[in-house]
């Protein structure tokens, strides 16, 4: 199944695009290249877990969670130090840039079938960006920095997967975001995280599955 088009009217237009350099690295215009998404791959007494966190400066992490918390008092993000997540990685981009006053937003942690489900979604994104997948597909640890398209995507996978129960119904999903084009996954991403649009995660579900019975 094809995901539709965003529609033309009567809905919020999606954001625009930020610029990214040809190799696919750190393409986020509005913090200067610095990435804004990453990928934390840990091992536990439970398995593999994957989680994606969205980077945030700290000022409008506390001004976003201000925001859901008074749309939605039972919701609330979850922000931490990036020091406190990424400060003894060794990746790169740690150094490259001051993180002093930055938060890692957790979006979801993945386990399970839920995560088996998300991998082919999570190995083309990172392909198609010209990552190594398998830094953070793999066993063990592994950190990823992301720029700001290849980390929506795959927010959208990660943000609605979580509920689903049935796994043809995950590859289903999975598969849906898979064939989104850009301005269809951004359109949705602002859905999904706004306080003013709550059931935004369910109707791109109900968009991707509902076919499958």
């Amino acid at each position: 199944m094809t995901p539709q088009s965003p529609p033309e009217s009567g809905t919020e237009p999606a954001p625009p695009l930020s610029q990214e350099r040809s190799d696919g690295q750190f393409g986020s215009s509005v913090y200067g290249g610095r990435p804004t998404f990453a990928l934390a791959r840990r091992d536990g007494s439970d398995g593999g877990t994957l989680t994606l966190y969205e980077l945030l400066p700290t000022e409008q992490a506390s001004t976003r969670s201000d925001r859901i918390e008074r749309s939605n008092p039972n919701r609330q993000l979850v922000v931490d130090p990036f020091g406190v997540v990424f400060g003894d990685s060794d990746r790169l981009e740690v150094d490259h840039w001051n993180w002093d006053d930055w938060t890692a937003v957790k979006i979801r942690r993945l386990s399970g079938s839920r995560l088996r489900s998300l991998l082919p979604l999570v190995r083309e994104t990172l392909q198609d960006a010209n990552f190594d997948e398998s830094i953070v597909t793999g066993s063990g640890r592994g950190d990823m920095f992301l720029p700001e398209t290849p980390g929506i995507r795959l927010a959208l996978g990660f943000l609605g997967i979580k509920p689903i129960q049935r796994v043809d119904r995950m590859r289903a999903f999975c598969r849906g975001i898979a064939q989104m084009s850009d301005e269809e996954c951004y359109y949705w991403h602002a859905k999904c995280r706004s306080p003013s649009s709550p059931n935004g995660e369910k109707a791109l579900r109900v968009l991707l599955t509902d076919h499958i019975k």
